[in-house]
């Protein structure tokens, strides 16, 4: 070990006439580890948070959409054979989408609430893009959209039995309609209504379930149907989406992914990820994340300010030895080197002590859900957490490299005494 750092070591405990020196040394490091614990709970928080949000989204949103640029209805199996070729793509299926009104049916057979919605069809039935879905469910099952269900109807005063195919509803959306599990549901296309010729194209379902997510515009305007029926409802709008969906084995090669498939299929096609249709939320949330960071990183600056008063002091109280140091063949970038390591062993330790007890904080919260949050206010019922070992990294390289410029000037000065000046005089 070389002995600059052995020096500097010793420096660090005061003799009796400089406790004062070692009383703001261990305030420093006790700034430099509140700082980091922050800092480090803090980012490992938001990283919860931004990865709940994220696959709370990607249930909803396909990580690649491939659709026809006039929104017109075309057959996907030419185009899914060659996607499916590719090895980024775990998975592909067809669906339908569009606005409709949602009219909830009443016992005596007149229209009931209404309200907005967005209908999508798809394939119930062994379809991975939509695993997310169904970890969502509150009630009934992907394969109750398969098939029809009998449900008691009222028209014109006389009540008859029907056969109808299943919806799977949003809860905010049935809340809002009325309706629970085995009422009758009635969606209307709206581009018939405006249209003006011939009786509205609707079409009766029956509601087999609810799902939650936790994002309102998800669960008050959402309507799975199977994508049949949900063909026969639409297939003679102009306004009627159809296209591809995606599950990709890595969610980060969207963008990747999306390019290769817009120049396979041409321009008659627009090809969409995840990352386009929510960058602004994406962008903000990493734009937060930086903020927090920068923000919470002026507690080590402070702390970092308390280590050159330390120093200076330090440099102050030790003029004599480093004298007689300098006499005895050292060079100034050795005397230098022993202040800088001062400086250097601060930060390491205050760092070791934040990221630590940060990483074991963190740990603990998102293991146990210490802190918990009103379920009707948030997403979640407690605060998610993400251990991200580059946040810790992050933190500890911000931190040390502080600490080892806020040593830099008082390392200069001490190089810069004149070992003759200082021994003549005192």
């Amino acid at each position: 070990m070389r002995y600059e750092f052995l020096i500097g070591l010793r420096y660090l405990r005061a003799r009796r006439r400089e406790r004062f020196v070692s009383i703001i040394a261990i305030i420093s490091l006790a700034g430099i580890a509140i700082g980091t614990f922050t800092l480090s709970v803090a980012l490992s928080v938001m990283s919860g948070f931004e990865k709940d949000l994220r696959a709370r989204l990607l249930a909803f949103t396909p990580q690649v959409t491939i659709e026809r640029t006039d929104g017109g209805v075309w057959n996907p199996a030419d185009l899914e054979k060659k996607i499916a070729a590719m090895p980024e793509v775990e998975a592909s299926a067809p669906y339908v989408t569009s606005q409709v009104m949602a009219v909830s049916s009443t016992d005596s057979g007149a229209p009931g609430l209404v309200s907005g919605g967005i209908l999508r069809g798809v394939q119930p039935h062994d379809n991975p893009v939509l695993k997310e879905l169904k970890s969502t469910l509150e009630n009934g099952t992907l394969a109750d959209l398969e098939t029809t269900h009998p449900v008691t109807i009222v028209e014109k005063g006389v009540k008859r039995v029907v056969q109808l195919p299943g919806a799977i509803l949003g809860k905010s959306l049935a809340y809002e309609l009325g309706v629970r599990p085995g009422d009758a549901v009635i969606l209307i296309s709206p581009t018939s209504l405006g249209a003006g010729i011939g009786p509205p194209r609707l079409k009766r379902f029956v509601v087999t379930g609810f799902f939650h997510s936790g994002m309102y515009d998800f669960d008050s305007t959402l309507a799975f149907v199977a994508l049949k029926d949900g063909r026969a409802l639409l297939a003679d709008d102009a306004s009627l989406e159809s296209g591809l969906e995606l599950r990709l084995h890595n969610m980060f090669d969207a963008p990747q992914v999306r390019d290769k498939i817009a120049a396979m299929a041409g321009p008659d096609f627009e090809v969409k990820d995840w990352t386009t249709a929510n960058a602004p939320l994406f962008a903000a949330l990493a734009l937060e994340k930086f903020t927090y960071f920068m923000v919470l990183l002026l507690i080590v600056l402070v702390a970092a300010f308390n280590i050159i008063a330390t120093l200076v002091m330090v440099v102050m109280e030790r003029r004599r030895e480093i004298a007689i140091v300098r006499t005895m063949g050292a060079r100034a970038a050795s005397v230098a080197s022993i202040f800088l390591c001062e400086g250097a062993a601060l930060g390491v330790i205050g760092t070791v002590l934040g990221v630590g007890a940060g990483f074991v904080t963190a740990f603990l919260i998102g293991r146990y859900h210490l802190i918990h949050l009103p379920a009707d206010m948030f997403m979640v019922s407690a605060v998610p957490v993400m251990i991200n070992p580059w946040n810790f990294v992050l933190v500890a390289a911000a931190t040390i490299v502080l600490c080892l410029a806020a040593a830099i000037y008082p390392a200069l000065q001490a190089a810069r005494l004149s070992p003759v000046e200082v021994i003549r005089y005192e």
